[in-house]
C-alpha cells in the first residue's frame, strides 16, 4: 500500500511540474480588439449636421432625373442611418415607395429595407426639412 502511495504521489509531483511547460521568451502577446470608429468626413458632417449618427431615423430625397439630368419627380423617403465612410453614408429605406414613370429612366421606386450609399449628402433631420428641399429641386431653383 506504501509503494502505491509513493508511485501515485511520484506521478502527481511529475505531471504537475511538466504541464506547466511555459515559455517566458514566448513572442505571444495579450491581444485586444479595438473598433473601428466610423465617422463621416468633415466636409459631409458640415453639410449634414453633427446630429447625424449610426442608428438615427431621417429622412431622404428620392429624385428621377430626365436624359438631360433634369429632375422630373421625387418624393421623400423616411430612411434610418446604417453606416457611415467617409464622405457617404449608407441609408436603408423605411419605406416602399414608387414614383411615376419617366423617359430615359429604369429605376422609379424604392423597396422597403433597400439599402444605398448617400453621396451628395441630402439627408436631413425632419420630413419637413426634407419636403422643403425636394420643393426647391422640383422648382429648378437648386440650393448648394
Amino acid at each position: 500500500m506504501k509503494k502505491t502511495v509513493a508511485f501515485i504521489s511520484i506521478v502527481l509531483i511529475i505531471t504537475s511540474f511538466g504541464c506547466k511547460n511555459e515559455n517566458k521568451n514566448s513572442s505571444e502577446g495579450d491581444y485586444t480588439y479595438v473598433e473601428k470608429s466610423q465617422k463621416m468626413s468633415d466636409a459631409l458632417e458640415k453639410k449634414i449636421g453633427s446630429w447625424a449618427e449610426q442608428g438615427s431615423d431621417c429622412y431622404g430625397i428620392l429624385a428621377l432625373t430626365d436624359g438631360q439630368g433634369m429632375v422630373q419627380d421625387g418624393a421623400v423617403i423616411k430612411a434610418k442611418i446604417l453606416m457611415f465612410k467617409g464622405d457617404s453614408v449608407k441609408m436603408k429605406s423605411m419605406v416602399d415607395i414608387k414614383l411615376k414613370e419617366v423617359e430615359g429612366c429604369n429605376k422609379m421606386g424604392i423597396s422597403k429595407g433597400q439599402t444605398w450609399w448617400e453621396t451628395e449628402g441630402d439627408i436631413f433631420r425632419t420630413e419637413e426639412e426634407a419636403s422643403e428641399y425636394l420643393s426647391t429641386v422640383l422648382s429648378g431653383s437648386i440650393i448648394e
